[in-house]
């Protein structure tokens, strides 16, 4: 076992980020398929629902139904390193679009940051959760 870090998206979302990284626009590897959990892909992007969120994310939990299996780019994303969650702290938004108009006219000091914190877990195949 691979001791991993990993934002605990539980307390990003008790923070106030409105679990905006499954907002994202996603595309997935060449090649690759998703077809779990409900989760379909229209060419490379994977689907949204009608309110902006992943297909993969269950709207009761706010978590990913097919989280062992997500795509790498949704493996790889830490969101404390997106400007957009600093935008997301602070202001309300009902979509992506709005978030980026609110980040991209937003004056945010760095030294006023806020980091999700991150949580250990193990993972026996050494990737990141």
């Amino acid at each position: 076992m691979v001791e991993c870090l990993q934002v605990d998206c539980e307390a990003g979302r008790a923070m106030g980020c409105q679990t905006f990284c499954c907002r994202l626009l996603v595309r997935q590897d060449p090649g690759a398929t998703l077809s779990e959990g409900g989760c379909n892909s229209s060419g490379r992007l994977i689907e949204k629902g009608a309110d902006g969120y992943c297909m993969c994310l269950d709207r009761e939990t706010y978590l990913c139904r097919i989280w062992a299996q997500r795509p790498s780019v949704c493996r790889g994303y830490d969101c404390n390193s997106d400007f957009l969650l600093q935008a997301a702290l602070r202001y309300q938004f009902k979509n992506i679009v709005e978030l980026a108009r609110n980040a991209a006219s937003a004056y945010i000091p760095k030294e006023t940051y806020m980091l999700v914190p991150y949580k250990k877990t193990e993972n026996s195949s050494g990737i990141g959760n």
